[in-house]
């Protein structure tokens, strides 16, 4: 749980903070991207798709048996999670094995799964 007493209080009527701040805050470019990671995570079937991915490498076809979905419903989604670098794929022979790009996903996802059950 958060301790509210450890934050610094900033106000316009007193004591503010506002050149600290600023030097904390992402640049608009990082916070552009940070949004698109969010907004391809706000999609529950995505969501299934990266949780299925934490510990493997799973082709198209395998994914949609998985959730019982269309194939071509799973290429889109893949589609959107790679345009945001969330997952990559790799080839082998005729088929494309995707997995989570980055383990901050991963940790995002397990902190995010944590949080929720406690």
């Amino acid at each position: 749980m958060l301790n509210l007493d450890e934050l610094k209080r900033s106000c316009c009527e007193g004591t503010s903070h506002i050149p600290e701040i600023r030097e904390v805050l992402p640049s608009n470019e990082n916070l552009v991207n940070i949004s698109y990671i969010f907004k391809a995570l706000a999609d529950s079937t995505r969501l299934k798709m990266l949780y299925a991915l934490l510990d493997y490498e799973i082709c198209v076809g395998e994914m949609a048996n998985l959730l019982e979905i269309p194939q071509s419903h799973v290429s889109h989604q893949f589609r959107i999670l790679k345009k945001y670098g969330i997952v990559d794929f790799r080839k082998d022979k005729k088929m494309s094995f995707y997995h989570i790009k980055d383990e901050y996903i991963k940790a995002l996802l397990k902190t995010m799964l944590k949080n929720i059950k406690e």
